[in-house]
């Protein structure tokens, strides 16, 4: 079984993690400070202004965008950790196949997102408050997945059973809940109606994930 997994493995989960890695050398070579801004942002006192200015300025290839380029590469391999819950043989599920899969439907996701945040914000009125809570979302997204990536390959290779699970989980799930939290105070702050924002908050932040989970 040990030579399976290692092919099954590293055939895909060490190649896009050094592919994801040369988009992050990219991004501090470009901006520096802002990467690290990133990598600490959710548990400063800046954190919601920082977040609500990502990604914002003109359509160019800045560190900001590198950085969500490197998240969604690397933001399959979280799933995969969370499915596999520190079960080694559940590895021979996943492939090259699965990650694409994941892939295509998390980019699929986040321009779907964007677009019709667009599209309501413009419709409303409220396009600069529409797409300031999406830079905030995708903060989050791009934190989530750049750390939760390689907590996700130590509790995959390190043969510490279901106990490394809970390493990939707990943060995962921390930032989630602080995502929300700043979301609905924001959009709160911004004049948004309480029941916009549960439905929202329901089918385009949390019915999509799970469902994206359950389907890999």
């Amino acid at each position: 079984m040990g030579a399976e997994l290692s092919n099954r493995v590293t055939d895909w989960m060490i190649i896009i993690s050094l592919a994801a890695g040369i988009l992050l050398i990219l991004a501090r070579f470009i901006d520096q400070a802002r990467v690290s801004q990133l990598l600490r942002f959710p548990w400063q006192s800046s954190a919601e202004e920082f977040s609500l200015q990502f990604n914002s300025g003109k359509v160019t290839l800045n560190a900001d965008r590198l950085m969500i380029l490197s998240a969604w590469i690397l933001f399959p391999l979280v799933i995969v950790a969370l499915k596999i819950q520190g079960k080694e043989e559940s590895l021979l599920l996943f492939d090259w196949a699965s990650y694409f899969r994941v892939l295509l439907l998390s980019g699929l996701y986040l321009i779907f997102k964007l677009l019709l945040a667009s599209a309501v914000g413009y419709a409303f009125e409220r396009e600069e408050e529409s797409m300031r809570g999406q830079n905030l979302a995708l903060a989050h997204f791009t934190w989530i997945a750049i750390l939760g990536a390689p907590l996700a390959l130590i509790s995959i290779f390190v043969p510490l059973g279901e106990a490394l699970y809970f390493l990939v989980l707990t943060p995962v799930i921390l930032t989630a809940a602080v995502f929300l939290f700043r979301s609905v105070y924001y959009s709160l702050r911004s004049g948004i109606s309480s029941g916009y924002i549960i439905l929202y908050l329901c089918a385009l932040e949390i019915i999509p994930l799970l469902f994206l989970y359950h389907l890999v």
